[in-house]
């Protein structure tokens, strides 16, 4: 076996133990900023979870393809995600000055594809999957495996006759979703998030809690409510501090006449998709003191505004900056004025140096959401309940989680653009095209292999769930010169090897997953390597495995002493069988 010299790496940047414990473990090696290696032991983990993806997408009847990675800017131009995008993704030209892009996701290219082969409703519905590579030019790469250039992923695709079928499919893929991330043994949840620039309604993320995560939560322990505090809602507690009354905007000053509220100014430009200038505004939003601007539903609510009113096109790009980036020339061009109110902000009147008119949202929350805000999902179910009790149980708390999962409904947004359009199966004359009403739905696979190992760790190593370990037993004979003991560890590797014997799912269930450390190395380094690689269970054979039939398991347990066990060696089998997790 392909063995790595563990305790001469170490990770440049401290940002995630997992990094540098998949680099000491012999799981990757980087090969450049952002880009790495896997080695035979981080390929093993990262196979075992891909199987357990196509086992869960098969079961629901979606079917796996493979999609170029090399890929035409053309249908990103019609889709308007060239223009929107400028910096993230890796492009280039070909030799023809044809541009071109190293892809980052897909849904434009399965879009082409499977608008080519649709025809009529009666094809419909369809579930198409690959997993390979993705790129994304990464301003600052760091944490290995959580934010690289280059990366692994899922990425399903469904299209359907319609929406209500569009919301079944979400389901399913999210039923999926659940017995994916259970099977690989981590604790997760499910959080409402925003749908970005992916478009579409219905989105959430999937992510497991770790302090290392640049992801935060909002929570309530009592309904169970979790949303990503970009869309997370919470109520204020009722009291005097957290309303603001007689608040005087002045739209020419980026701060109000008073210390009850706080403003800040954004000015906007929005842009068709070909990136050509369509309409300039400034937008000015007072919340409450101490609160930041959600800046996401600013621009969501812009965005209505402006789609609503012909001022732009649906699938034209709004950008939004801090009004301190604005110069002088850039100011005289604002044609708009827009005022976003809080719901914490009771009354309000502009002041007269405003001028000119004003555009008013709200009040609405556009705030970001706090730890100790009201659950608005529990306030809304508990009206008749105010007691002090039931307030602070209903409070927001916030974690911070590594997103490692995504689903959206996308709607018509690429299909109509694209063309991915069928005719309806009814009998009606004169019936029109439809466009296929789509989803996509993403977990990151590489992202998954360093996310694991930052939560399931300890001072020794990794602790791997044994549905993703390397290899669920390592076999460490206590002395490399004794060849009746390595004879032993052999007979004892090809039993449990054995396809007939522990067969889950018509497949023996150590087969092809036990490893025997025969390197010409100290006793205590095997164990101390077994340790930080992470093995489920460790078997020792020593002297007692040749004059009494019995071994020592060791079976690893985080952030505890290992579980050490005298098994006897025509029990080991079943012993091990019978403490798997499947």
């Amino acid at each position: 076996m392909f063995t790595t010299l563990t305790k001469e790496q170490t990770a440049e940047d401290n940002v995630t133990t997992s990094h540098g414990l998949l680099l000491k473990g012999g799981f990757v090696r980087q090969s450049s900023s952002g880009i790495y290696s896997m080695l035979p032991l981080g390929l093993r983990t990262l196979e075992k979870i891909e199987n357990i993806i196509d086992e869960e997408l098969k079961s629901i009847g979606s079917q796996k393809l493979a999609l170029p990675v090399l890929l035409s800017a053309e249908n990103w131009k019609k889709s308007g995600r060239w223009n929107a995008s400028k910096g993230e993704f890796f492009r280039l030209k070909d030799r023809r000055d044809t541009d071109m892009l190293l892809s980052p996701t897909h849904e434009e290219e399965i879009t082409q594809l499977v608008a080519a082969e649709l025809k009529s409703s009666k094809q419909l519905p369809m579930r198409l999957y690959q997993i390979g590579r993705k790129y994304r030019d990464e301003f600052r790469p760091r944490a290995g495996l959580l934010r690289g250039r280059e990366f692994v992923m899922k990425d399903l695709y469904t299209f359907d006759a319609s929406v209500e079928d569009a919301y079944i499919s979400y389901d399913l893929v999210a039923k999926a979703y659940q017995n994916i991330f259970q099977r690989i043994g981590v604790p997760f949840v499910v959080a409402e998030a925003d749908s970005g620039n992916m478009g579409g309604s219905k989105s959430h993320e999937y992510h497991l809690i770790s302090p290392a995560g640049e992801d935060t939560l909002l929570t309530c322990s009592s309904c169970g409510y979790t949303a990503n505090e970009e869309l997370a809602i919470g109520k204020l507690p009722e009291n005097n501090d957290n309303e603001v009354n007689n608040v005087i905007i002045d739209m020419n000053d980026t701060t109000t006449t008073n210390n009850q509220a706080s403003t800040t100014q954004l000015q906007f430009t929005a842009f068709n998709k070909e990136g050509d200038s369509l309409h300039n505004g400034k937008a000015t939003i007072v919340t409450l003191p101490g609160r930041s601007v959600n800046h996401i539903k600013i621009e969501k609510e812009l965005r209505r505004y402006l789609e609503e009113q012909n001022m732009m096109p649906n699938d034209g790009i709004l950008d939004l900056k801090s009004t301190l980036d604005i110069n002088q020339q850039q100011e005289e061009q604002v044609l708009s004025n827009h005022v976003f109110i809080d719901d914490s902000v009771k009354s309000y009147s502009l002041s007269s140096s405003s001028g000119g008119q004003l555009i008013m949202h709200g009040p609405d929350h556009f705030r970001t959401a706090s730890a100790g805000d009201t659950c608005a999902s529990c306030s809304n179910n508990n009206n008749n309940n105010n007691s002090s009790e039931n307030k602070k149980k209903n409070a927001l708390t916030t974690v911070k989680a590594i997103e490692v999962g995504h689903t959206f409904y996308l709607g018509t947004k690429y299909s109509k653009t694209l063309g991915c359009e069928f005719l309806p199966s009814d009998r009606q004359k004169n019936k029109q095209k439809q466009a296929a009403e789509m989803g996509c739905y993403g977990i990151g696979i590489s992202r998954m292999v360093a996310t694991a190992a930052e939560v399931c760790h300890d001072d020794r190593g990794i602790v791997w769930p044994d549905t993703i370990a390397p290899y669920r037993i390592c076999i460490v004979p206590t002395s490399n010169n004794n060849k009746e003991l390595n004879r032993l560890a052999e007979t004892i590797y090809d039993t449990l090897e054995d396809v007939t014997l522990f067969k889950v799912k018509n497949r023996g269930l150590f087969t092809n997953d036990i490893v025997i450390d025969d390197r010409k190395q100290m006793f205590g380094s095997k164990m101390t390597d077994a340790e930080l690689i992470g093995y489920p269970f460790i078997i020792v054979l020593g002297k007692n495995a040749l004059e009494e039939g019995i071994v020592e398991v060791n079976q690893r347990v985080q952030g505890e002493p290992n579980i050490k066990n005298k098994v006897p060696i025509d029990q080991l089998g079943q012993w091990l069988f019978e403490r798997q997790i499947i």
